[in-house]
This record gives structure tokens, C-alpha cells and sequence, in this order.
């Protein structure tokens, strides 16, 4: 009887290593990049403010601490929601320090929140 080598099974990756690498907006009411490296992050709006520090992560929630950036949102905690498709980053933060959290995801181009989508950029992309 022969023995049958196992089966590999397609690797499942964590939200956290989904997230590894630098995202650029696609849609949205402002343009911007999102640079993820382990826990830390740095948000940069086009022309315009750049936020780093570091992120927790539970299932579809995103908690990002800010230590550097302006100075009404620093030292604060955005309380985020997000959902991760392949190369596609859908995400909306609470304001810095407000305690609260989006129940959903509002359209894109509602002016009263931050929903923006990203797509992963590709070393190829970056040059």
C-alpha cells in the first residue's frame, strides 16, 4: 500500500500580516498612504499631515495610538473599523481621543467621516 504525501493546505495569513506594507487610497474624500511595519504605522495625507505610532488589532477593529502628528491628536487613540479583501484595505477611524468607534462603514464620499478605501501598493508601483 502506498503512502499518500499530505495535502498542503493553502497558508491562512493573519489580518496582521495581510496588512504588512504600504497602502495608497483608491476612494475617498482625501488622498493618502498608510505604511504598515509590524505593530507601528505612518499615515500621511497628501499634502498634508502625517500621523505614526503603533495599532492594536481585533476582528474588523483597529485601535491606532497616535504618538507623533498634530498636536490635538497626538497622544490620542483613534478607534477604527476596517475590512481586509486581498489587496484591498477598506477603513474608517473615530476621531482621535472621541472614545468612539464607527458601527459601519459610511460612504466614501460622505464629508462628515474619513472612509477611505486603499489598495496595497506593489514594489513595481513604488519606482
Amino acid at each position: 500500500m502506498a503512502v499518500l504525501a499530505p495535502v498542503d493546505e493553502p497558508q491562512v495569513h493573519s489580518a496582521l500580516e495581510q496588512l504588512q506594507g504600504v497602502w495608497a487610497t483608491v476612494a475617498g474624500p482625501r488622498q493618502a498612504r498608510l505604511l504598515i511595519a509590524g505593530h507601528r504605522f505612518t499615515f500621511e495625507f497628501l499634502n498634508g499631515n502625517i500621523y505614526m505610532g503603533r495599532f492594536d488589532l481585533a476582528p474588523g477593529q483597529m485601535n491606532m495610538h497616535v504618538e507623533e502628528g498634530p498636536a490635538e491628536h497626538a497622544g490620542h487613540v483613534s478607534l477604527c473599523i476596517y475590512q481586509l479583501e486581498g489587496g484591498i484595505l477598506r477603513w474608517c477611524p473615530g476621531r482621535p481621543g472621541s472614545n468612539r468607534r464607527p458601527d459601519t462603514f459610511p460612504d466614501v464620499d460622505d464629508a462628515r467621516y474619513l472612509s477611505l478605501v486603499f489598495r496595497r501598493v506593489r514594489l513595481a508601483d513604488r519606482r
